[in-house]
């Protein structure tokens, strides 16, 4: 057995239950979490494993020894298809953009039909899958002029689309210099794209038209909004200590959550250390997201070995840890939609 292997079994055993590859699509509330071990993607292992809504039942998705898979997680809206980022791949990046990207992939709820996509590398930002699972949106990020010192570029932006049955990619909004645009969630109806803006005036959450690629406002200071199921309510992240140009030397993170619109904010959890990937249920009764502790914030802001993925209930009940075990690293989780697949709330 491989030092991957075992160590998730070891996990496992910790946890109470049995690591096994999947065979079907599980019923019922399930949890897709990206795992590694060895503490880093470049000299280790990964995979995307699924959970039950306790970390019950660990399930390999995809991934295992001598893959790379990236940190976030999205599924279309039925739940029959999940994007996923592959560090270890070859993109076709060259010239302005940069090369050796990562790329996007996608695989069936059954862990059959795993795919990359060379054409859509991923240079500044992570996969976001679209309700129907046809397509993929993503951040792509183009040097427009280079400094003396060639430290400090000036970059564009825009947001990309991967067409997953013909693996064509094409831009879906305009050029925004000195701009970042990172797409984190679709609206139910795949018509609008909650994303993360970040320029000279400062981080905050917006939402993109699609059909006029227009941007409307929804929370300041805020990152990764994620939309609920049904769209009526939006998950984002605040970062309270925001040093200018450097990493935070006492990092509060803190869980928020709103009407879908952006309005009526009220923050959930308060936390030392980084909060990360919000993702609903499909009931929208409770959230998972995981959690690096405060002394990882001194370094690159990659997680470490033993760090969690937890839940809480949407009305800020209930926190409570799904998934950590030693040796193991936990990136992304994201919630499995689909009717028959609501966990409810969190009973404590």
């Amino acid at each position: 057995m491989n030092r991957f292997v075992f160590v998730l079994v070891l996990a496992a055993a910790l946890l109470g239950v049995a690591v096994r590859a999947a065979a079907a699509t599980p019923e019922g509330p399930r949890l897709a979490i990206s795992v590694s071990t060895y503490g880093s993607r470049e000299n280790g292992s990964s995979e995307v494993i699924t959970t039950g809504p306790s970390g019950e039942d660990p399930q390999r998705l995809v991934g295992g020894p001598g893959v790379l898979i990236g940190d976030s997680l999205s599924w279309s809206a039925a739940g029959d298809v999940l994007a996923f980022s592959v560090p270890g791949a070859k993109s076709a990046a060259s010239g302005p953009y940069g090369s050796g990207w990562p790329v996007a992939g996608v695989v069936r709820a059954d862990g059959s039909g795993a795919r990359v996509f060379p054409h859509a590398f991923l240079n500044g930002g992570d996969p976001v899958m679209s309700p129907d699972g046809a397509s993929v949106a993503f951040q792509r990020l183009k040097i427009v002029r280079n400094s003396p010192d060639g430290e400090d570029p000036l970059l564009k932006s825009a947001i990309w689309s991967l067409d997953v049955k013909h693996g064509s990619v094409r831009r879906l909004t305009k050029w925004r210099i000195g701009t970042f645009l990172e797409p984190s969630s679709y609206w139910a109806d795949g018509s609008i794209l909650a994303a993360e803006l970040r320029d000279r005036r400062g981080l905050r959450a917006v939402a993109i038209d699609l059909r006029n690629k227009r941007l409307a406002p929804l929370v300041r200071e805020a990152s990764e909004p994620t939309f609920s199921a049904d769209g009526s309510r939006l998950a984002f992240v605040r970062l309270e200590d925001k040093t200018p140009n450097s990493l935070p030397s006492h990092p509060v993170s803190e869980l928020w959550v709103a009407r879908g619109d952006g309005s009526a904010a009220k923050r959930l959890l308060r936390r030392k250390g980084y909060i990360s990937f919000p993702s609903w249920d499909p009931s929208g009764s409770r959230l998972s997201f995981t959690v690096n502790p405060p002394a990882e914030a001194t370094g690159d802001l990659e997680p470490e070995p033993g760090n969690k993925v937890m839940a809480i209930n949407a009305d800020g009940t209930c926190l409570t840890t799904v998934f950590s075990a030693p040796e193991v690293t936990v990136s992304g989780s994201a919630w499995q939609p689909g009717p028959g697949r609501e966990a409810g709330p969190i009973s404590c």
